[in-house]
């Protein structure tokens, strides 16, 4: 048995940048929002057909204010609505595997779960939120949890379009933006939100009875996933070969 140099642990303060060095280091690696945002990109190109080609089922309610009666119907996609309930469980289970894959090809834990349970449970209620809208149209005024919900207000429209899938994307990406401690995708997450919930459509609208009315809305959308998608992988690669280093 020989001896040999044993390294100095330093000073406490320079264990202490030690180990938030090393943090910061397996926060990075643990960082994969790219696949994500790119899956949920494709995904919501992909309702484009389903809202083009969907079967739309009409949903009316009598009224009556005083002296004045009518009905207020709401026409609702039945194939938009299983898509996007199918499409975004599996594209969680999706993103779970491959997060996990990835943490055990780099040898580094990850805590995407919260983040799942995140996107399903947003998902489920997602749906729920759906079949409520179906039997409440937006046109009468509604009372849930105490809250009126008032046809001529720009809150129940916001509370509309926060329930739609659009909506619901970006709530999960806030919370993974949480769970990875990455503030560059919570401002992302902020600015794709302001945008699909003011909304924003840079001057491009389809008026119905068009049949595409909804293609600027899902278009921009799944645009701004994408290049979200694009830049955080280039940005994640600049940053591999520093890190390696």
């Amino acid at each position: 048995m020989t001896d040999g140099p044993v390294p100095s642990p330093g000073t406490p303060h320079e264990l202490l940048d030690s180990v938030h060095r090393l943090t910061r280091q397996v926060r990075e690696a643990q960082r994969g929002a790219w696949f994500p945002l790119g899956l949920l990109g494709l995904l919501t190109l992909g309702a484009i057909p389903a809202d083009r080609y969907g079967h739309y089922t009409a949903t009316c309610q009598s009224f009556r204010r005083g002296d004045v009666g009518g009905q207020v119907c709401t026409i609702s996609d039945t194939w938009s609505f299983i898509y996007w309930t199918t499409a975004l469980v599996l594209a969680y289970a999706v993103i779970a595997y491959f997060s996990v894959r990835r943490s055990r090809a780099r040898g580094v834990g990850t805590a995407v779960r919260p983040y799942i349970a995140a996107g399903i449970g947003i998902a489920a209620a997602l749906t729920a939120a759906a079949i409520w809208a179906v039997h409440h149209p937006p046109g009468l005024s509604h009372e849930i949890w105490g809250l009126r919900l008032d046809p001529q207000s720009s809150v129940t429209a916001f509370l509309y379009r926060l329930a739609a899938p659009a909506g619901a994307i970006g709530l999960a990406l806030l919370v993974l933006s949480w769970v990875e401690r990455n503030l560059a995708l919570a401002a992302f997450t902020l600015l794709y939100l302001a945008i699909v919930l003011v909304p924003v459509t840079f001057g491009w609208t389809i008026a119905r009875p068009s049949p595409w009315f909804f293609l600027p809305h899902l278009t921009i959308a799944a645009a701004l996933l994408l290049l979200g998608s694009v830049g955080f992988a280039l940005a994640q690669s600049v940053r591999r070969p520093a890190g390696d280093g």
